[in-house]
């Protein structure tokens, strides 16, 4: 009687060994239904479901690798002008406060296009024309209109004229910078500061990631964007006899598409420096990459790599 009981016993644990091992050659796993399906798509082309929203554009393509940068620091931020948002997209010691040289104009020339009518005329002082470079070519005792400074300062970039805009017009020059640095911290700008309006002083400085918002907020000044994206032109004197033929510094004019223009800098201190704007796409209006290079061995360079990568790495809708 016992004997045909353990035969049983043996027989079920015999069932129970088979069933475990049928189970194990199955791949050992109950299958379950994936939380995570269109995640990870197969290589190939990428995949979006079409109910995406807009505001999560726009989404990094991970199969374009970051940009090599050898700047000092650099960032792309994705201006939305229309919704008022922004995105960083790349960054690269963006933080770090230093020299800005020329980009210094820019905070020139909104502090200019706040305290004068652009047909105001100033006479160039004979300090102004002894300042450090000779871009722009002014002439001691010429009178030129504020607008045609703008255009001779931020198109060649002219030391000269920026010093004219602050120490000859109307406004003392001591008041000139206090504005500067004033509108500063009305934009709430902690590392951004001015000690001339053209750049010379290396404590003229910022951080690639201020200037950029620094940036955003001189898209409210169309007419500084009207004068970077000329490559060449003339300007006269009120009176007429003086011409200065002016050349943009700028050498990415025309050869980046969709591009709306920059600012240039160089001082020993700072490097060279580039600030530019350029369309996401012929598709999107008023839809920028704002490009910010500080302390650069070849900002032109740098700068295309930046604007490149950034419309390839991200998929804008």
């Amino acid at each position: 009687m016992i004997k045909k009981y353990l035969v049983k016993i043996f027989f079920v644990f015999l069932m129970l060994a088979i069933a475990w091992a049928l189970f194990l050659l199955g791949g050992g796993k109950v299958k379950e239904k994936s939380s995570q399906a269109n995640v990870f798509q197969p290589a190939g082309d990428v995949r979006l479901p079409q109910s995406i929203d807009e505001e999560y554009f726009p989404i990094r393509d991970w199969s374009v690798d970051d940009p090599d940068v050898i700047a000092r620091s650099a960032v792309v931020v994705n201006f939305d002008k229309e919704n008022g948002k922004d995105r960083v997209l790349f960054q690269k010691n963006s933080k770090e406060v230093l020299p800005i040289a020329s980009l210094t104009k820019v905070m020139t020339a909104m502090i200019a296009l706040d305290n004068f009518s652009l047909d105001e005329k100033i006479k160039v002082s004979h300090d102004s024309v002894m300042t450090l470079g000779n871009k722009g070519g002014l002439i001691r005792g010429e009178e030129l209109s504020v607008e045609s400074l703008l255009y001779i300062m931020l198109i060649e970039s002219s030391n000269d004229a920026a010093m004219a805009l602050a120490r000859d017009g109307r406004i003392p020059y001591n008041d000139f910078i206090s504005f500067m640095n004033q509108k500063v911290v009305d934009l709430g700008l902690e590392n951004t500061s001015f000690i001339d309006p053209a750049g010379l002083d290396p404590l003229n400085q910022s951080t690639a990631m201020e200037f950029a918002f620094l940036v955003k907020q001189a898209l409210n000044y169309p007419l500084i964007w009207d004068i970077f994206k000329i490559k060449e032109t003339e300007v006269f004197s009120t009176d007429n006899k003086f011409i200065h033929s002016i050349v943009n510094t700028n050498k990415l004019l025309g050869k980046i598409s969709l591009f709306r223009g920059g600012k240039t800098g160089y001082t020993n201190e700072a490097g060279e420096c580039m600030m530019t704007l350029a369309d996401v796409s012929a598709s999107f209006s008023n839809n920028f990459l704002i490009t910010i290079v500080l302390g650069s061995q070849d900002r032109e360079e740098e700068t295309e790599k930046l604007i490149n990568w950034a419309r390839k790495a991200y998929l804008w809708q």
